[in-house]
């Protein structure tokens, strides 16, 4: 039951990403798309595992990640929000 692993985890770069590798990965993504996370790693070059593609480009890579300070505005509705649904469906919401 379940999936196979998706790697053999040896030979595999483990721990921080390099300016080079984040190169690689966007480029790849930007002629090819984004899924197919098992497969992306060998057909891009890295020797990573593709979970590690897949959180490294939805978590800091991809191009319309807001970063920085809340507006006020944006505060408010999360304050509002929490205070209509409480901490479980603000959780449910916002993941």
């Amino acid at each position: 039951m379940g999936r196979s692993p998706c790697c053999a985890k040896e030979g595999l770069n483990r721990g921080a990403w390099t300016a080079t590798e984040d190169k690689i990965l966007t480029e790849y993504i930007k002629v090819h798309g984004d899924g197919k996370w098992r497969s992306l790693p060998k057909a891009a070059g890295l020797k990573r595992c593709g979970k590690s593609c897949r959180l490294r480009w939805l978590n800091y890579l991809r191009p319309d990640i807001k970063r920085g300070n809340l507006t006020q505005d944006e505060e408010d509705l999360i304050i509002r929000l929490h205070r209509l649904l409480g901490n479980r469906s603000f959780y449910v919401m916002f993941s």
